[in-house]
């Protein structure tokens, strides 16, 4: 079952939705910078096999704000199993994990 809510806490590339998930119908997606002193650079991404495909390509997020990306974001995307991946790397700019809390809503 997709796990629609999410603590990213590392520098590494996190799966927020895997294919074959089945969620198609995404409304809203909530990236919130809960770092105590850090800004979050953040790279957001569908993902089939090696390709990657950028919703959001190195987005400053400061410290204690939050982005909300909706319908008019193309946030739509096809999630089943032959579809793509949704993905997310954070850092604070200097290679660095900086935290961030990201909502999936549907």
């Amino acid at each position: 079952m997709a796990t629609l809510l999410h603590n990213v806490t590392t520098t590494l590339t996190k799966e927020l939705l895997a294919a074959g998930d089945g969620i198609n119908n995404i409304k809203y997606i909530t990236l919130a910078n809960v770092d105590s002193s850090n800004d979050a650079k953040v790279d957001l991404f569908l993902n089939k096999k090696e390709d990657n495909f950028h919703i959001l390509n190195e987005v400053l997020i400061p410290q204690g704000n939050t982005l909300i990306l909706g319908p008019e974001d193309n946030i739509t995307f096809d999630n089943s199993k032959n579809g793509f991946s949704l993905r997310i790397q954070v850092d604070n700019g200097s290679g660095s994990a900086t935290a961030v809390d990201v909502i999936i809503k549907r």
